[in-house]
């Protein structure tokens, strides 16, 4: 609104001009109805002054807006502790990504800042983090339940058609997993460690009936999805099928996913959602405070707390609504579908199975790596440096997110007096830090080779320490080379000696070397069976991690 100038302006010549009547009652209006405004205002915010103070709520993606929007409604209800307003942040943070910070070490630089809430997209994730003794108390007793989603395969419709899966009784999930270990479907899975479609899928297909969890069906599950296949969630194993095209593949999905995939992926045969009978574990969201954990205060905790309240207000009376969500009719019911009990059988079971791997990728730079030359990827004369990096990109792609990875180089002088450098600290395959990674593999192979011999002898005797001091619970714990060592001649130790000293340190941790070209694969095995490991020749195509064995 422009400003008003009252007092007198003179024209030209000096002659008044005439101020109607209903200007000055306009303006009069204005002013009244400004400080009305101004007043109401003041009032509104007269509980609570200065800044706000916010703390942070971990939300799902799938949900996070939602969230979002209640927490500014909260807000504007000026909630206050001690004449100083409060809120909540809601940052967008996976319910695997989450459950995995809260049991161990929170990654701020890609998670954001430790939460004091938590709104997972199931309720099996609190479950899980739960399931323990040492955990139990992480997560509050009392979650407010916002809503739920269906865990459902998502079916071509001819194939779901030709299964005999329309229309009629659906199949269970023991007919699903005959059909799969059959050959009649490919089961496309979501991976349990990474995806919540994937980890109440597994919940669903391992239950024993009762509401526990049975290992002989784990067996028929695990099976079936190795006759097919794994991804980190649905969305990636949808991507590759609406590429493909490919017939006779079942996901395991959330009902909204199909829709999604559905209304996007302009494909003209449609997803169908089959519910197989028998399936108890529904994607319940929740809101739950944290505690237990080192950085809740009791302050902080009473504040998200308060939201939790409003939350509660707002889903009874049907104002909170996400659209990838179902209201809950029984809250109670809901949250017993998954239990820690069960949902921590389940997963320990699972994992015991299907370990993550834990990488040192110990990079040759010396001057020999860039003067000969190999086959890789399809293309020849590629030097052996950069057939190195890009095999270890190769590996990081391959890498599931609950994996870890860091990297070493090592050449004469590659740290001062050191021969070898830390190029990239380990850390979980997110998102972010993959990229990191493969961002530190091409920035190593920009720069010029180490002048001189190749120092790997005690480049792996540090490396091997090193890995000992950090190996992750529960992980293969590996340290890959990457040479084409014929003999170090800049290392103090001979091979033999190396080999001894690696041997007094195996435990934790394994060698794998990996020779190129003219590399002396005696010496290299000798090296890598010293810790349990082996020599492999370096594969034309990438692969290494089938090639050790790696899980």
């Amino acid at each position: 609104m422009k400003s008003h100038r009252l007092g007198r302006r003179r024209k030209k010549g000096g002659s008044r001009l005439p101020v109607a009547p209903w200007i000055v009652i306009t303006l009069v209006c204005v002013l009244v109805a400004s400080g009305l405004t101004w007043g109401f205002m003041t009032l509104l915010r007269s509980g609570c002054s200065g800044s706000v103070y916010r703390v942070t709520v971990a939300a799902a993606p799938s949900i996070a807006a939602a969230v979002d929007d209640a927490a500014q409604e909260w807000e504007a209800t000026q909630p206050e502790v001690e004449g100083e307003c409060v809120g909540v942040e809601v940052q967008e943070v996976s319910a695997a990504a989450a459950s995995r910070g809260i049991l161990g070490v929170w990654d701020q630089k890609s998670l954001g800042p430790p939460p004091i809430a938590w709104v997972p997209d199931s309720q099996a994730w609190a479950s899980w983090v739960g399931s323990s003794e040492a955990t139990a108390g992480y997560v509050s007793s009392d979650p407010v339940v916002l809503g739920q989603a269906t865990s459902v395969l998502a079916v071509p419709e001819s194939t779901a058609d030709a299964l005999g899966w329309l229309g009629g009784q659906p199949p269970s999930w023991a007919d699903v997993l005959d059909a799969a270990l059959a050959g009649d479907v490919d089961l496309a899975a979501a991976n349990p460690r990474t995806s919540t479609e994937g980890l109440v899928a597994m919940l669903n297909a391992t239950s024993d009936g009762e509401g526990g969890f049975s290992e002989e069906a784990l067996a028929s599950y695990t099976a079936a999805i190795e006759a097919g296949s794994v991804a980190d969630d649905a969305s990636e194993q949808l991507a590759a099928y609406a590429e493909s095209g490919e017939a006779g593949q079942v996901f395991t999905t959330l009902g909204y996913q199909v829709d999604n995939f559905n209304a996007t992926s302009g494909m003209e045969e449609q997803l169908v959602p089959v519910t197989p009978s028998g399936s108890s574990v529904a994607a319940v969201a929740t809101y739950l405070v944290l505690g237990g954990t080192s950085w809740v205060s009791e302050s902080d905790a009473s504040i998200a707390g308060r939201f939790g309240s409003f939350l509660a207000g707002a889903v009874a009376d049907g104002s909170f609504s996400a659209i990838e969500l179902t209201p809950a009719e029984d809250g109670a019911a809901a949250l017993a579908q998954a239990t820690p009990e069960a949902v921590g059988q389940a997963v320990r079971s699972w994992q015991e199975g299907r370990q993550d791997l834990n990488v040192l990728f110990l990079v040759d730079r010396s001057s020999r790596m860039g003067e000969e030359t190999t086959d890789y990827g399809g293309e020849s004369d590629v030097s052996v440096a950069d057939a190195a990096i890009r095999m270890a990109v190769d590996m990081v792609e391959d890498m599931e997110s609950t994996s870890r990875a860091g990297l070493w180089e090592f050449g004469v002088g590659a740290d001062g007096d050191a021969n070898w450098r830390a190029v990239t600290d380990q850390a979980e395959m997110s998102d972010g830090n993959r990229e990191a990674l493969r961002n530190d593999l091409w920035a190593v192979s920009e720069n010029e080779e180490y002048e001189g011999t190749s120092p790997l002898y005690g480049a792996l005797e540090a490396a091997y320490g090193y890995m000992g001091e950090h190996a992750a619970d529960g992980s293969v714990n590996v340290v890959v080379v990457l040479t084409n060592n014929v003999e170090d001649t800049a290392s103090p130790p001979t091979v033999g000696e190396t080999a001894e000293t690696l041997a007094s340190m195996a435990g934790a941790a394994t060698v794998y070397t990996v020779g190129f070209g003219d590399a002396n694969a005696d010496n290299l095995a000798l090296l890598a069976e010293a810790t349990g490991g082996a020599y492999v020749e370096a594969p034309s195509e990438g692969g290494v991690l089938e090639a050790i064995g790696a899980p």
